[in-house]
């Protein structure tokens, strides 16, 4: 039932999030138009020793400091793995730096992140640290497509996986 309530409640969290544009502090700087924005991200990937595929769903908010520096504010998911889908959730809260660089072709730019933060496996009830890193293309102000590789570790043991990212910034 707990596992069942954090799943609805974080399909909710990112459904909701689709309907709402922060619009303060609304400037144009390169191709952005906003200075603070939301990308919403999906990632299927794979586990060191685990079968199947992991699914991740993640919700970020940003900060552009400058054209090509921001500042993820917050980026939190949920992962499962397709084998027990839905049976092994695991959340994530991060926070960390974006780089962007300049105009490569049409509106394309390259990108680079890193973020930090706490990751908890609901099923085990244990947490511990959580890292990304990650790269890819923007190929227009609203839409990436990427590649990332987070890790967690909890009591000395860690764990990693490799993934395919698509964002849409609304």
């Amino acid at each position: 039932m707990k596992k069942m309530f954090m799943m609805a409640l974080m399909a909710a969290m990112t459904l909701t999030a689709s309907a709402q544009l922060i619009t303060s502090n609304r400037t144009v700087r390169g191709d952005r138009a906003h200075n603070v924005w939301i990308d919403l991200g999906a990632g299927i990937g794979t586990e060191s020793g685990a079968k199947g595929a992991n699914f991740d769903l993640d919700i970020r908010f940003n900060k552009m400091f400058h054209e090509n520096v921001g500042w993820d504010i917050l980026k939190i998911g949920a992962s499962t793995n397709t084998e027990d889908f839905g049976k092994s959730i695991w959340l994530k809260a991060l926070t960390g730096i974006r780089g962007e660089s300049p105009v490569l072709f049409g509106n394309a730019k390259a990108y680079a992140n890193f973020a930090g933060g706490y990751g908890y496996h609901i099923d085990a009830e244990k947490g511990g640290f959580t890292w990304e890193v990650g790269a890819g293309l923007k190929l227009t102000p609203r839409f990436n497509i990427g590649i990332a590789y987070e890790s967690i570790t909890i009591n000395s043991h860690s764990s990693g996986s490799i993934g395919l990212l698509l964002g849409l910034a609304l």
